[in-house]
């Protein structure tokens, strides 16, 4: 029972009394003295709760007053007041202990030695819960099963009960194993269905994966037919374009870079720097063969191979280095050995000695802007502006000499000193030209023979010698544009945009071109 302490009052009946401090003693007697009538003692509680009341004798308990004072420690308070009012509120959390009802009552008496215990002075301590009982859950299975298996004996049914709930049991066993078959059987045909289902959904999948690739333009889907090799790459078939790939190195084609990363900070370590690629080794060489053999735009290009149009022009830049300078590598002037070996009959019978024959060509470039590179590049032969590249070419029609480019306006005997063409020449060796080179006096100096169609005398007409060399020179002198009319088939040299022959671009084009028409049959048998 708790007593509320921060004032204390007590309401009686009688006159009212104040003491500024009291002992217990003095309380009790005055208690004792002054107080004839019952005090009514209430409790005090929540608002929630219901108050309950008791009244007592104070004249008979006034050792149970002495108790109360003791217990509610009357000489720390330094007031207590009595104050003749309500009776007196004592709050109540015990009401079970403290009060007893009669048989059939409804209000409770205070029993005789009822005394507050709870105070806000007091601490009150929690008792701690008992440990609660472990055991071993091995032997309490072992137990447990023990326990089921005497209580199963000693439960045992009557043989005809049992019988009669096997039966039961039996029955409805078979019961649900007919419905779980059911079950099963439809579950299987589902499976069935969906695995036919999934079936032609993949037969479909893989018909229209077969019908896309078709439609995708690369090297995969053209590679069987020769017509389309030759018209897009410009070799007769995809073992040749395969073979040209194998020479310039797969392994290291796969390591070309597409992007400057010398200015990058830290770039990432990989196998190939730059972009990853969109394209295989493959398709990327044939996309560069077929901007160079069909002449298409990299806008197309771009479109033909799903990427854009950026991607398409460095892949272009890329290999076009990397193929000029591996075919560089090579020294594709053959020795005079070489050339004995696979001289053609016709050469052998009128020119045996002819080691090489030139010829000059040009092609038409955008017009410049500056004045200085329009003189340059203008060309009277052409009436354009040009440029003029050197081609030399063996006795059975191969490639074997190719200069850089230069402006239209350089002269055929010019074009020979600039690109050296000499230095590739020994002493006994026969140069086949056209009239136009001037170079008899140039060559003569190391021993080198030229072989021209003859000048036209002043009567204006040829000797029947004159017209029999003319005819003779010009039936194999025609094997060397030939030779450049198969360079010219790569469309890329149609028509030069001024930006390509500013960085030099143009020359490794015209190289490569007269480099892969080399991997064709020879134009002489």
């Amino acid at each position: 029972m708790e007593l509320e302490f921060a004032s204390f009052r007590l309401f009686t009946r009688g006159k009212l009394r104040k003491r500024n401090q009291l002992k217990a003693s003095e309380v009790r007697q005055s208690l004792t003295d002054m107080f004839a009538d019952d005090i009514l003692i209430y409790n005090c509680c929540p608002p929630s709760q219901t108050f309950v009341t008791a009244q007592e004798s104070l004249y008979q308990v006034t050792d149970w007053c002495g108790s109360w004072l003791l217990r509610i420690n009357a000489d720390k308070y330094e007031s207590m007041k009595f104050i003749r009012a309500r009776p007196p509120a004592l709050c109540n959390y015990t009401i079970n202990e403290c009060f007893q009802k009669s048989p059939g009552g409804v209000r409770g008496r205070l029993k005789v030695d009822a005394v507050p215990t709870l105070f806000s002075f007091t601490k009150v301590q929690t008792q701690r819960k008992a440990p609660q009982h472990r055991s071993n859950m091995a032997t309490q299975r072992q137990e447990t099963a023990g326990l089921n298996s005497d209580e199963s004996i000693a439960n045992a049914v009557p043989l005809t009960e049992s019988n009669e709930v096997g039966q039961s049991i039996k029955e409805a066993d078979n019961s649900q194993d007919q419905s779980l078959q059911l079950i099963i059987n439809e579950l299987e045909g589902k499976v069935k269905q969906l695995e036919h289902e999934l079936k032609q959904e993949r037969e479909t999948r893989k018909t229209l994966e077969e019908k896309l690739n078709r439609s995708l333009f690369n090297i995969d889907n053209i590679k069987e037919n020769d017509n389309l090799m030759r018209f897009y790459t410009g070799f007769n078939s995809y073992a040749v374009f395969t073979t040209v790939l194998n020479f310039l190195g797969r392994e290291a084609a796969k390591q070309l870079n597409y992007t400057n990363t010398e200015l990058v900070q830290n770039p990432p370590k990989r196998e190939k720097q730059g972009p990853r690629r969109a394209l295989s080794v493959e398709n990327e060489l044939f996309l560069l063969l077929c901007r160079y053999k069909v002449g298409l735009l990299e806008e197309d290009v771009a479109v033909r191979f799903g990427i854009c149009q950026s991607l398409v022009s460095r892949i272009i830049i890329t290999w076009t280095k990397f193929i000029y300078f591996r075919f560089s590598e090579l020294d594709i002037f053959p020795t005079r050995e070489v050339i004995e070996a696979h001289k053609p009959e016709c050469f052998r019978n009128k020119y045996n000695g002819t080691t090489v024959i030139i010829d000059a060509t040009e092609l038409y470039i955008e017009t410049p802007t500056n004045p200085e590179a329009q003189q340059l590049t203008f060309s009277t032969y052409k009436n354009g502006n040009t440029l003029k590249a050197l081609v030399g070419i063996t006795p059975s029609g191969s490639v074997c000499f190719v200069s850089n480019l230069y402006g239209g306006s350089i002269s055929d005997k010019e074009i020979t000193v600039k690109s050296k063409l000499m230095d590739k020449l020994q002493y006994g060796d026969e140069v086949m030209a056209d009239r136009g080179f001037n170079i008899q006096e140039l060559l003569a100096s190391k021993g080198v023979k030229v072989n021209v169609p003859p000048y036209m005398n002043e009567a204006g007409q040829f000797t029947e010698q004159e017209m029999l060399n003319t005819r003779r020179i010009a039936s194999l002198r025609i094997h060397v544009e030939r030779a450049i009319e198969r360079i010219k088939n790569y469309h890329i040299l149609d028509f030069i945009p001024i930006t390509v022959c500013k960085n030099g671009l143009v020359d490794m084009i015209f190289f490569n071109c007269a480099m892969f028409t080399n991997f064709l049959p020879p134009l002489v048998k």
